[in-house]
């Protein structure tokens, strides 16, 4: 859902103790939010994530391992499978959009989410750490080591006739959409256009690539 969408959801669904206080935080914190600006340098030796978790448990302290904003899931699945076809027509349009997409789509609504939630359980809330919270979902965000591939100019694939964003190359040097990739192989293991035998291995274990999988896993 999109972030101003998300943010008039929990304004109109908080039915809690302190509603105009509740309303007071979320209405600033959306402008907080709405201000922050990318890291000016980025350290791709901290661990954003670890910082993230560390912030979040200040105001979540019994949060779920999903409620945690990770984004390096967008490196492996099409964007249109996971959130709009929006997030895939940035992509073509380099990194920076990209980041910035999901910023906007998927960083901010959560956050709202994650806040809602937090104050529903806990009562009224420290804008200063969700502040810091923020800023380190955004540096996050900046700091993922996305693989180029995301943000070169896709060839279409064969399968599917449509752009590729996220592709996934087999041994025999063929390149498909993952998702069309997968369902071809339900049918018969091997290539969709050479006909070689077993195009990705261990495919159901790592789901992506070896390649894909070492830069996903290794971010």
């Amino acid at each position: 859902m999109e972030a101003n969408q998300t943010f008039q959801l929990y304004l109109i669904i908080y039915q809690g103790v302190h509603l105009s206080d509740f309303i007071t935080l979320l209405t600033h914190f959306r402008i907080i939010v709405n201000g922050l600006q990318p890291p000016e340098i980025i350290d791709l030796h901290t661990n954003t994530e670890q910082r993230i978790v560390e912030l979040l448990t200040k105001v979540l302290p019994h949060h779920h391992p999903l409620d945690i904003p990770r984004v390096r899931a967008f490196a492996t699945f099409e964007p249109k499978d996971v959130s709009s076809d929006y997030l895939e027509q940035e992509a073509s349009n380099g990194r920076g959009a990209f980041i910035q997409a999901l910023w906007t789509l998927y960083a901010k609504s959560n956050l709202y989410r994650l806040a809602y939630k937090a104050w529903k359980r806990h009562g009224p809330q420290n804008l200063t750490t969700w502040t810091l919270l923020a800023q380190a979902v955004l540096d996050g965000c900046y700091a993922e080591k996305w693989p180029d591939t995301m943000f070169q100019v896709p060839d279409v694939c064969s399968i599917y006739l449509s752009p590729m964003h996220w592709p996934e190359k087999t041994h025999c040097g063929q390149v498909f959409h993952l998702r069309c990739l997968l369902q071809h192989l339900d049918v018969s293991n091997t290539c969709p256009l050479c006909k070689a035998p077993k195009p990705i291995e261990n495919i159901l274990d790592t789901v992506v690539s070896p390649r894909k999988w070492e830069n996903w896993k290794g971010a």
